[in-house]
Parts: structure tokens; C-alpha cells; sequence
């Protein structure tokens, strides 16, 4: 039997590790299709910025044309992204991963036929689907694995997150430097059919590798409007267009901001990466860190407050004339702001997550679903408007000017952030304060249940002690009447007896003889 018991533990230890090992492999399997198509989508998005301009110019179409059409894939994100968020899991993770990346590898072999359109509107409208369905894509796919994100790693959600924007960082900074050497290899369209293809099979092998989702729910009620309900989810929605906002503001005003210095294109294109590539090593770093702590609300505090000040610094700000204008300021500010925005923005999806839950979403792909939709639509209008509204700014007022509003912007979260803490704060002490006063009815309620268990036992008892008493009453009652039965019935015996008696001697002596002897017996009797 012990030998039984041992074996049969056995196998639930085996079977326990294997659930484990499956897990493991699972987590593995994901990570890695989740990090190279993030490197290989960003690497496609961001190609086409060197090449693209190139060739419009050639067909007669101004910058500004180009600009729109650049713009309009953060703003079709921003539209697409919640409605996808939402729609999920009825039309599934896997499905909606894989297919935004064969839609991206699709568009991205399209662009490289546009040289074949001719100039004019026609030229301008393929421009405008391409990069219009391609962002259809981009949403689909970059929606879908911020939700897997959520839902296979949920005790590192921040961790992930930040690695993976290491990988997405890295792909937009190689983007143009590998679109431009293809170009150079073999002209316009081999950088859009080499990255489509790879894009495709990308998606082949994430269609064979990827595991399907395993968990049942019941319909959905929550709405994108629902989850915006929670302050802090408003709050880390403004740090997230903050982040993204400033990140975009940089691509069109930083280049005539050094233009001062007399600086070589490649030059500026090293301190272009300054901000991004600090952004990409420290991103898992700060992910860890927001994990481990759980200081998720404090961490974007103090990264929206640092980069505000480093913002100031940029410029720097006229109000700050101790400031010099000199390259060595720049470069360390954008470096330093790198890191600093990487603090604000790593948490900001748990942040989201965070609000959720207390409103009392569930923690499911659904709920996931939403969040990585707001997320994605909430950046993507920071990076569509930052660019736009940050060169109107820049040109009407210079770059000094420009970079203080960002400044301020982040300036503005902070305190929003604070107000939040404190709001916050007094509704954890109120809900403290309610969770005592339950507390103590609940021990109130406790001691009247045991005082009346207590009053209830003691009627028990006397009701039982009457009850003893009235049965030994009646006990009595019967034993008495038991004995006076007995007795009568002794006397009703000797009654017999004697008048048996009587009549044996009349029988046999005569009465006369009989009278004889109870005269003699009376005389005996009274003496």
C-alpha cells in the first residue's frame, strides 16, 4: 500500500512538472515571436521615411502632401486601435496578430510598385491606401500583443513591455539605415519587397508556433467609455500622450535646432538616437523596476517631472537665460530625457491595467483587449499631433518656445498625477474608514449572536429543568398512586379474606355460633 502511494505521488509530481515545463515553453514560444515581430514591424514602419520623400518628389508631390501622408497612419491607429481592443476576442488574438502582419508584409511589397504610378493624384492616392490599410495592420497587430502581453505574463507585465519597446525601438532606428542601403542596392522597391517578405513568413511561423488561447468566458459588458470612467486610467492616458507627444515633436524641430552648429548629416543623425536609443536600453530596466516595486503611480511622476525640466533645458526655455545654447547641453539633456521618459511611459500600461481592476474589471483577454487598445490609440495621437502642433509651435514661435510648452505639458501631468495621488489616497482612508466600521458590526453582530445563543441555552435549560421537574411530579404522582392501588388493593384482600372467613364458619357452626363469637370478640375489643 505505501509502495501504492509513493508511486501514484510520483506520477502527480511529474505531471506537475510537465504543466510547468508547458508553461515555460509556452512563455518562450511567445516572447520570442512577440520580440522579432515588433523588431520587424518597426524596422517596415519606419522605412519609408527616407525613401518615400525621395520618390514623391519625383512625381511632382509637395512636402506638405507627404506630411499627411505620414501622419495619417498614427491617426488611422489612434481611430482603429479600441475598436480592435474591443472586438478581441470575438475575433481572437491569434487571428488578429497574424493577420495585421500579413496585411503589414502585404502593404509594404505594394509600396515598393508605387514607383510604378503615375504622377499626380493617382500616385497621391495609392500613397494615402497603402499607408492607410498598412496601419489597419499595424493596429491589429501591435493591439493584439500588448493583450498577449497581459494575458501570458501577468506577473511581468512591465518587464516584457519594456523589452519588447527595446526591440521596437531598435527597429526604428535600423529602419532607414537598412531601407537605404537596399536602396542603394537595388533601388526603390527591393527595401518594401525584401522587409514584405520577411514580414510574411514571419507571420507564417507565428501561425504555426503561436498557441491558441485556452480560456472560456461569458459575454463581455464593458465599453471603451466604461474603463475611461476611472481617474487613474485618465491620468496615465495624459502621461502616455505626453511621452508620445514630446518623442514626436523632436523628428521635425530638432534638425533646424542644430543647424547652428554646422553640423555633418550624419552627426545629426547620431543625436537623433540619443533620446530613443537610451529610451531602448533603460525601457527593460525601469520595466523590472516597475514590476518589483509595484510603484507604478510614483514612477511616472517622476519621469514626467524630469522630462519636463530636461524639455526646459532644451531649448533652453528664454525664461531660463543662465542656460547656455551649447551641443554638449543638448546632447546630455536628450540623453538624459531618453531615460526619464522611459521612467513616465514603461508603467503606464499597468497604470491602465491598474485602473481597471478597480473598477472591477475582470483580469481576462477582454479586459486586456480594452487596455492595449487605449494604449495604442492613446500614443498614436501623441505621436500624430506632436509632430503637427510641435512645428506649428517651433515656426510661429522658435524652438525655445516650442520645447518649454512640452515642458509645461509634462509639468501639468505631474500635478494631475498628484491630485490623483491624493484623491486617491483619501479614497483608500474612506474605504479604511468603512471597511472599520463593518469590521466592528461584524464583531457587534458577533457578540449579540452569542449573547442570544447564550440566552437561548439558558431558556433551554429552564425549560428542561421544568420539564424534569413536571416529569418527576408526575413520577411521584404515579408512584403514589401505585402504592395506594397496592395498598387498597391488600385491604380489599384481607376484606375478602375475612368475609370468606365469616361465611366458612357460618357454614359450618351456624350463624348462632357465628354471632357467638363476634359477641365475644366486641367484648374482647372494648374490654
Amino acid at each position: 500500500m505505501g509502495g501504492f502511494c509513493e508511486e501514484k505521488m510520483m506520477i502527480l509530481d511529474l505531471s506537475d512538472n510537465e504543466i510547468e515545463k508547458r508553461r515555460k515553453y509556452r512563455e518562450r514560444v511567445m516572447f520570442w515571436i512577440l520580440m522579432w515581430t515588433s523588431f520587424l514591424g518597426y524596422v517596415m514602419f519606419s522605412m519609408p521615411g527616407p525613401l518615400l520623400p525621395l520618390e514623391a518628389g519625383k512625381k511632382g508631390t509637395s512636402q506638405t502632401t507627404v506630411g499627411f501622408i505620414f501622419s495619417c497612419f498614427e491617426f488611422v491607429i489612434f481611430v482603429t486601435s479600441p475598436i480592435f481592443g474591443y472586438f478581441l476576442t470575438k475575433i481572437g488574438p491569434k487571428f488578429l496578430f497574424v493577420s495585421g502582419i500579413f496585411i503589414c508584409g502585404c502593404c509594404s511589397v505594394l509600396f515598393g510598385v508605387l514607383d510604378k504610378c503615375p504622377p499626380g493624384n493617382i500616385f497621391i492616392v495609392m500613397c494615402f491606401l497603402c499607408r492607410t490599410v498598412e496601419a489597419l495592420g499595424c493596429s491589429m497587430f501591435v493591439t493584439a500583443s500588448f493583450a498577449i502581453i497581459a494575458y501570458e505574463f501577468p506577473n511581468s507585465v512591465a518587464t516584457v513591455f519594456g523589452t519588447l519597446e527595446t526591440f521596437s525601438g531598435l527597429g526604428l532606428m535600423l529602419g532607414p539605415p537598412i531601407g537605404g542601403a537596399l536602396y542603394e542596392l537595388g533601388g526603390y522597391g527591393l527595401p518594401f519587397w525584401v522587409m514584405g517578405s520577411v514580414l510574411i513568413l514571419c507571420g507564417l511561423v507565428s501561425f504555426c508556433l503561436m498557441p491558441e488561447e485556452d480560456e472560456t468566458r461569458p459575454p463581455f459588458k464593458g465599453s471603451l467609455l466604461s474603463i475611461l470612467r476611472s481617474p487613474l486610467v485618465m491620468v496615465v492616458c495624459f502621461t502616455i500622450f505626453c511621452g508620445s507627444f514630446s518623442l514626436g515633436f523632436l523628428d521635425p524641430t530638432l534638425a533646424s535646432h542644430l543647424e547652428k552648429f554646422n553640423l555633418s548629416t550624419f552627426e545629426v543623425g547620431l543625436i537623433f538616437l540619443c533620446a530613443p536609443g537610451v529610451y531602448g536600453l533603460t525601457a527593460p530596466i525601469f520595466g523590472y523596476l516597475g514590476d518589483s516595486t509595484g510603484w507604478v503611480g510614483g514612477m511616472m511622476a517622476v519621469g514626467c517631472a524630469t522630462s519636463g525640466v530636461m524639455f526646459l533645458f532644451l531649448g533652453p526655455a528664454p525664461f531660463l537665460p543662465f542656460l547656455p545654447y551649447t551641443l554638449w547641453l543638448i546632447i546630455v539633456t536628450l540623453l538624459v530625457f531618453g531615460a526619464t521618459v522611459g521612467v513616465a511611459l514603461i508603467t503606464t500600461f499597468k497604470g491602465i491595467l491598474n485602473g481597471a481592476k478597480q473598477l472591477g474589471f475582470e483580469e481576462n483577454l477582454d479586459t486586456f483587449g480594452l487596455v492595449s487598445g487605449l494604449f495604442n490609440s492613446t500614443f498614436s495621437l501623441g505621436a500624430f499631433v506632436g509632430p503637427s502642433l510641435g512645428g506649428v509651435i517651433a515656426d510661429r514661435y522658435g524652438f525655445d518656445w516650442a520645447s518649454a510648452s512640452c515642458g509645461f505639458l509634462y509639468i501639468v501631468a505631474v500635478f494631475v498625477k498628484l491630485r490623483n495621488l491624493k484623491l486617491f489616497t483619501k479614497l483608500i482612508y474612506e474605504e479604511n474608514q468603512v471597511f472599520v466600521r463593518l469590521r466592528n458590526l461584524k464583531l457587534f453582530t458577533k457578540l449579540i449572536y452569542e449573547e442570544n445563543q447564550v440566552f437561548v441555552r439558558l431558556r433551554n435549560l429552564k425549560l428542561f429543568t421544568k420539564l424534569i421537574y413536571e416529569e418527576n411530579q408526575v413520577f411521584v404522582r404515579l408512584r403514589n398512586l401505585k402504592l395506594f392501588t397496592k395498598l387498597i388493593y391488600e385491604e380489599n384482600q384481607v376484606f375478602v379474606r375475612l368475609r370468606n372467613l365469616k361465611l366458612f364458619i357460618k357454614l359450618i357452626y351456624g350463624e348462632k355460633f357465628l354471632l357467638n363469637i363476634e359477641y365475644k370478640s366486641k367484648m374482647v375489643l372494648t374490654g
